[in-house]
């Protein structure tokens, strides 16, 4: 049975020179990946104080997924927001695409309810999956240029 699972989890990449932007790109190419290998869709929301994870696919390898990213030092007070079993793919087209906060995403974002900052907490996960879909159709990311943090 296909499942769509929802998480969010605090940011701990380092910020030092760089760093977050080249551990950042480097989750999107090992989840990239790791998830075509696996059958895993979904798409990741960040914040630099925060991640937000759709993950798609077979319960048992979604719930593999979920147990890396929990024993991942860079994620923080992980939270599952949703988890329920599904009929379709909503993000069939990612293995893992990427939505951030920027200049031509603030009115999105506004449109969403969120000010200048994303705060899972306040959020749904029907909210979370239409921010989401939302972003997809501006496009997600595969990787983020230095100059966009």
């Amino acid at each position: 049975m296909l499942t769509r699972l929802i998480y969010s989890s605090e940011n701990h990449l380092g910020a030092a020179g760089g760093k977050m932007i080249r551990d950042l790109n480097d989750i999107l190419d090992a989840s990239a990946r790791n998830n075509e290998k696996a059958g895993i869709t979904g798409a990741l929301i960040f914040d630099t104080l925060w991640f937000v994870q759709i993950l798609e696919g077979e319960r048992e390898t979604v719930s593999a997924t979920l147990r890396r990213i929990l024993a991942d030092e860079r994620h923080d007070a992980v939270t599952i927001i949703d988890a329920r079993g599904i009929e379709t793919r909503l993000f069939g087209n990612w293995w893992m695409g990427l939505g951030f906060l920027r200049g031509d995403t603030t009115a999105l974002y506004r449109k969403h309810g969120l000010g200048a900052r994303l705060d899972p907490r306040k959020l749904t996960g029907d909210q979370i999956v239409a921010l989401a879909l939302d972003l997809a159709a501006t496009g997600l990311n595969r990787k983020v240029a230095v100059e966009a943090a």
